[in-house]
């Protein structure tokens, strides 16, 4: 009989999902208190032989995350592991997938992470925050904003969350620069070139979006180099990982206007220290790596592990598996 092993809290939220579409297998529970259970009784970890497991947003918020990898690490059942999360670098994820488990991860977030750069970047087109303080004042004063329409947009990585940033800013009349390995963008973009050729097209782009995978061709991508070729006026924003960024470099980078503005929301060190410049510095825009929080996220999310829940059942090819080269 297949077994998995799932955290209670998540698993009881979609049990009567699991059990229509899965209704042979054999779920073993791990709890808020890191017990065990199996047929409502408590076991030793060494009692169970999980095949599938599951993180979702109650155990990746959980401490107790950590010890659900090492139980995945010493299994010597594990088959398949889905996973909420879109990033693979920070946790085990390659150790499991050398080892030759089945891992799928989770594009559930591009919908509120695409809407969340949208927002950022129109507030400071617009800068919203003079509108709200000109009106607390009760000050009258006309005033123009920079539209979207007729910019240029270079995004770095173009998966579902790329494809999710270039849709709407093609929706707002931008041009779109892709920057992957294969040509085809969907006709989301109307060019695409490779990592290689980024000081090519970063003087051109009105915004960058760092929207990549973290792995040994990005880490530090965002360094002297890369700023300087950027364009006096234009926007940064990382929505991926912290690591892409040399935030020393963006600092002095900013200092001298080129990019004018850093929309961030993940870092090398999160939170950053209390004494880090990117606190106060009035060209940063801060979030607390909170880009993918939308209200359909959690949805989504459920709908894509359960989709694959049903394909692993029925023998059928599993969306968004996870090859090495995705994590390094």
């Amino acid at each position: 009989m297949t077994q998995a092993l799932y955290f209670k809290p998540s698993y009881e939220r979609l049990k009567d999902h699991i059990t229509a579409i899965a209704p042979n297998l054999q779920v073993a529970l791990y709890d808020e208190a890191g017990r065990f259970w199996l047929d409502g009784k408590e076991v030793l970890v060494s009692d169970l032989r999980p095949d599938y497991f599951w993180i979702h947003s109650e155990l990746f918020f959980s401490p107790l995350l950590h010890e659900y990898f090492r139980v995945m690490q010493h299994s010597s059942s594990i088959k398949w592991l889905h996973t909420i999360n879109t990033g693979l670098d920070k946790l085990p994820y390659l150790e499991l997938v050398e080892k030759g488990v089945i891992v799928t991860n989770n594009h559930a977030q591009a919908i509120a992470i695409a809407e969340f750069v949208f927002g950022q970047v129109l507030a400071w087109y617009q800068n919203v925050y003079d509108y709200r303080a000109k009106q607390q004042e009760k000050v009258w004063k006309h005033r123009g904003f920079r539209e979207v329409h007729g910019t240029h947009w270079l995004v770095v990585g173009f998966g579902e969350i790329g494809q999710g940033i270039a849709l709407r800013a093609k929706a707002f009349g931008a041009t779109v620069t892709a920057v992957r390995r294969k040509l085809d963008t969907l006709g989301l973009a109307d060019k695409v070139v490779t990592q290689s050729q980024l000081p090519e097209v970063l003087p051109a782009a009105d915004v960058v979006v760092l929207a990549c995978a973290s792995n040994a061709e990005t880490r530090n991508l965002c360094n002297t180099h890369f700023l300087k070729a950027m364009k006096a006026g234009s926007v940064l924003v990382n929505i991926a990982r912290g690591d892409l960024v040399v935030e020393a470099n963006l600092k002095t980078a900013l200092d001298k206007g080129k990019p004018e503005y850093a929309i961030l929301d993940v870092f090398n060190h999160e939170p950053p220290a209390p004494d880090n410049w990117v606190w106060t510095h009035p060209r940063v825009s801060l979030t607390p790596h909170t880009s993918n929080a939308g209200t359909g996220m959690r949805t989504r999310s459920e709908d894509n592990f359960l989709d694959n829940l049903a394909r692993m059942v029925a023998g059928q090819p599993l969306n968004h598996r996870v090859a090495r080269s995705d994590i390094v």
